[in-house]
């Protein structure tokens, strides 16, 4: 094929290059749409995830927090992994909401461990954290080993819900309203 004087190819009439050109603009918009769709809201895994138990510097002094789930000295138990960072604007609206949800619901059967990610420095998580009323344990990813690593987690805040048997129950990207929280939670506290 050739072009003609006017750009195009010869023997390949204009409306099947147009025909061509949309096919790949929806293509594109199609792969754009699914992206936006795995990072945003929440995921109901759809094949079973089991997460191995994680040990993480404690945020709030000397010491090592580990994750429960999947420990054998922790069966029965669930966990909620919240994750923040004290530069985070949502967070600082996310955080009291949940605060004031625990204080009013805790459950023996449930574990929530706040996972505090890339500071500058490292107690502007924990004293963020506290100022915003929320009391649970405090662990440090400073490296995003655990956010990005095992949960992929696009930033924050981000909430990750596991029953007690280890396996990843639900991943939720982005806020959480203190009525989501609480659907998701009382699942594991009930389960």
């Amino acid at each position: 094929m050739t072009p003609t004087h006017d750009g195009e190819l010869e023997g390949l009439p204009r409306t099947s290059r147009s025909r061509r050109a949309l096919i790949l603009v929806l293509a594109i918009a199609l792969i754009v749409v699914a992206t936006l769709a795995l990072l945003v809201g929440t995921t109901t895994a759809t094949k079973k995830v089991y997460l191995p138990s994680i040990t993480l510097p404690s945020a709030t002094g000397p010491g090592r927090v580990t994750a429960p789930f999947g420990s054998p000295a922790h069966r029965g138990m669930a966990t909620v992994l919240v994750f923040f960072a004290s530069w985070c604007e949502p967070c600082k609206r996310e955080l009291p909401n949940l605060a004031k949800y625990l204080e009013q619901h805790s459950s023996s059967r449930v574990v929530v461990i706040g996972v505090d990610g890339r500071e500058e420095n490292r107690t502007n998580g924990p004293v963020f954290a506290r100022s915003l009323g929320f009391k649970e344990p405090l662990v440090s990813d400073p490296t995003y080993r655990i956010v990005s690593g095992l949960f992929n987690l696009p930033g924050f805040p981000d909430t990750v819900f596991i029953g007690a048997d280890g396996e990843m129950v639900e991943r939720h990207v982005g806020p959480l309203s203190a009525s989501q929280f609480a659907k998701f939670y009382q699942q594991l506290a009930t389960a």
